[in-house]
């Protein structure tokens, strides 16, 4: 008995596809979010936007008075993240000490876990990269 399987380039494709089909129905699934009151810790009128933009638009790190609010807001609507040991993890981060350092601004928070953060909360548009060519 023979197994035909189809080659490397040809399997590696059809894992291309159904990632990329998985990830399409997880952006439309985004879309479907509950919608959440704004933060009222603190006033965002008082600081300046570039934390919301990306590097090459002009980022700028956070205050940490806007870190600990987006966080703290985060943690009061959502129980299974409830303690900075818990954040520390979603963000793939090693212990919640890092999560304390970013909020009392001992630490700033680097963009791409904030990048990260901000699209997990639906304050910025998910990134989608351009495949240019499949080329291995």
């Amino acid at each position: 008995m023979v197994i035909e399987l189809p080659d490397i380039a040809t399997q590696q494709a059809l894992v291309f596809e159904e990632g990329t089909n998985a990830a399409i129905e997880q952006l439309k699934a985004n879309l479907k979010a509950p919608r959440l009151p704004s933060q009222k810790i603190v006033d965002e009128n008082q600081y300046q936007r570039a934390h919301l933009l990306r590097k090459n638009e002009g980022w700028v790190a956070p205050d940490p008075e806007i870190v600990r609010a987006y966080f703290e807001h985060f943690q009061e609507h959502f129980e299974e993240f409830d303690t900075d040991k818990k954040l520390a993890q979603l963000l793939e981060l090693s212990g919640n000490r890092r999560i304390r350092a970013f909020k009392n601004g001992e630490f700033t928070v680097p963009y791409e876990v904030w990048r990260n953060f901000l699209m997990m909360t639906g304050r910025v548009p998910q990134d989608v990269v351009k495949v240019f060519a499949f080329m291995g």
